[in-house]
């Protein structure tokens, strides 16, 4: 079983700040105060014995003061003592219940030790306690995935994200949940059903993503033989096949898929723009338009909306469907053959110098990619012994 490794990332600063306060409202005689904030300083300056100290003879002199055993109980966390931070913990809440943070302290160390039904237990009670602090929420989600319970972990991590949107750790965790959430999934369909649409579906998409598009293609095409109508399995297959330039296959593909579901929209902009790649802009004209008039935000469609209209001779639409692609600040192969396609227009409307700067504009995107790609190779050499 895996755990993730635990530090000083706990908010402790803050936290020190707000039990220094504590204590001087509680009203010690001015050596206790003294002692209290020397012991936060050291702590907060990594020297732990210093503090470790310094908290314990703050202890002795204050048998009842929480905040004490909470801080002492940080600096035994931070030298991965977690035994005798639990201890302190627990006498802190012993002593002042509402001190709702070290719960999240508490299930800290349990979960270090690998305790884990304690852990959830304590991280629990601090996620009522403190509902919306992303800290607790991500712990607790952290439990819940080591214990196995990848559902109940993604929610809280996806509620902690809501709650902190930029923090890595909150989305590296909420990944992890969500990943292990498929392969749940997954593994629960290949037990029902090993020769299933859906499994081969499965398949087929995670051959995508590793770039197997050979292997891709055949569990798609296993999928399409089990489950003929089902949806999306020709739009998917008849993509993976246009990307390999198998285009009569890709065509019949597209064309399989509007026959279940003539509304497709992605399966209508697809043909169309393959038959213009093709050039056959005048069979795909129609579909491309039909597609933009279900779905106007496809911004593929407009580009090869563009270049149909281009090649047919209709200036003035293709430099409107054109804009739309770059006005959509597209990155990558498609901005750049959407500003070649816009030259060729502007020359067409006898524009050069429009045509001009729409030729300069594709080559400062060509180049900053070359950078981009020298700057990766770069790292690559870095990294290599």
């Amino acid at each position: 079983m895996k755990f993730m490794k635990t530090g000083s990332a706990l908010g402790v600063g803050l936290w020190l700040l707000a039990l220094a306060a504590g204590a001087r409202a509680q009203g010690p005689d001015a050596g206790l105060a003294a002692r209290f904030k020397a012991a936060a300083e050291a702590q907060r300056a990594g020297r732990l014995e210093e503090a470790a100290a310094a908290y314990a003879e703050v202890i002795r002199l204050r048998p009842d003061l929480a905040e004490a055993y909470v801080n002492f109980g940080l600096v035994r966390q931070e030298q991965r003592q977690y035994a005798e931070a639990i201890v302190l913990f627990e006498k802190a809440l012993g002593l002042k219940p509402e001190l709702h943070a070290a719960r999240l302290f508490l299930g800290i160390a349990y979960y270090s030790l690998g305790r884990l039904d304690p852990a959830l237990a304590a991280l629990g009670d601090a996620a009522r306690a403190l509902p919306q602090d992303p800290r607790v929420l991500m712990w607790l989600g952290v439990a819940e995935l080591a214990a196995g319970k990848a559902a109940e972990a993604a929610g809280h991590l996806d509620a902690a994200a809501a709650l902190a949107p930029g923090d890595l750790d909150v989305l590296y965790h909420r990944g992890r949940a969500h990943l292990k959430v498929s392969q749940q999934s997954y593994e629960q369909m290949y037990k029902l059903d090993p020769k299933s649409a859906r499994v081969h579906q499965v398949l087929a998409q995670s051959y995508e993503e590793a770039g197997r598009d050979v292997d891709a293609i055949v569990e798609y095409e296993l999928a399409i033989q089990i489950a003929p109508r089902m949806p999306g399995l020709n739009e998917a297959l008849g993509s993976l096949l246009w990307k390999n330039n198998r285009m009569d296959e890709a065509e019949a593909a597209f064309e399989r898929e509007l026959k279940l579901d003539p509304h497709n929209a992605l399966a209508m902009y697809k043909l169309g723009g393959m038959r213009v790649e093709r050039g056959q802009p005048e069979r795909g004209l129609a579909m491309l338009e039909a597609a933009i008039r279900q779905s106007p935000d496809l911004i593929d469609a407009h580009y090869y909306l563009g270049k149909a209209q281009a090649l047919l001779d209709r200036p003035e639409p293709a430099l409107g469907n054109l804009k739309k692609v770059i006005d959509a600040n597209q990155s990558g192969q498609l901005i750049e053959s959407a500003y070649y396609q816009l030259a060729r227009v502007y020359r067409r409307l006898g524009q050069p110098a429009e045509a001009q700067a729409a030729l300069a504009s594709l080559q400062k995107l060509r180049t900053e990619r070359e950078e981009r790609r020298g700057e990766k190779l770069e790292e690559i050499k870095k990294r290599q012994p």
